[in-house]
């Protein structure tokens, strides 16, 4: 069993690793929604990864101009983009960004009122938000996992609030919180984590049993 669950996890990175994701300036199908909650799809152009964060360029579905929108114009946006899975074949997928309020912007300059990548859905819904460094060239950016639990409460989680808040949110799912702070089950992990828990939710089989969530489940 040991080795069937640490061959999954293997191939499971693998998979993150082969992935190739859109590029800045690609332009790739995608929808904007308004604040009062219409859906407009087009065409969005890619920024960096904190661009992606402070603002979305939009074409509209049979127009050619871009149209610049700021996160408090917008509640969401995606688009869609192409990835190459472990068998280097072309696999789509969406990326979806929701707009909240944080404690620090992602860039200097830059509002707190800003887009999170929504990484994982259901049960538990986590999100990734990117900062620059501006003063380290070699790790230019500095991340955070932000977790809206199973009564709506939307918190930020910090490496070092990790293990403690992380055991909370999951205790009724014992197989996962005895490996939490082991390998595979640290702090870069936590959006796996959330999709395995989630899985476990909808599935409910032996809480004492750790299963692992393949992409897309």
């Amino acid at each position: 069993m040991k080795i069937i669950y640490q061959t999954i996890l293997t191939i499971f990175s693998l998979v993150l690793t082969l992935s190739a994701f859109a590029k800045k300036g690609d332009k790739v199908p995608g929808y904007i929604v308004f604040e009062d909650g219409i859906k407009t799809e087009g065409t969005i152009v890619i920024g960096s990864i904190t661009d992606n964060e402070v603002k979305v360029v939009f074409i509209k579905k049979g127009k050619s101009k871009k149209t610049v929108y700021r996160p408090n114009e917008l509640i969401s946006y995606g688009y869609e983009e192409v990835e190459k899975n472990e068998f280097g074949q072309d696999v789509k997928k969406w990326v979806h960004y929701d707009r909240f309020t944080v404690d620090y912007p992602p860039k200097i300059f830059a509002s707190t009122t800003v887009f999170m990548e929504r990484e994982v859905e259901g049960a538990i819904t986590i999100y990734c938000y990117y900062i620059e460094v501006r003063d380290d060239p070699k790790k230019p950016y500095r991340y955070f996992y932000y977790l809206k639990d199973q009564n709506d409460d939307f918190r930020k989680i910090e490496r070092e609030s990790f293990p403690a808040v992380s055991k909370t949110v999951f205790k009724d799912y014992p197989a996962l919180t005895d490996r939490i702070g082991k390998k595979s089950f640290e702090y870069r992990n936590l959006d796996r984590m959330v999709r395995d828990f989630n899985y476990w939710v909808v599935n409910k089989h032996n809480s004492g049993e750790y299963r692992v969530a393949m992409i897309g489940q």
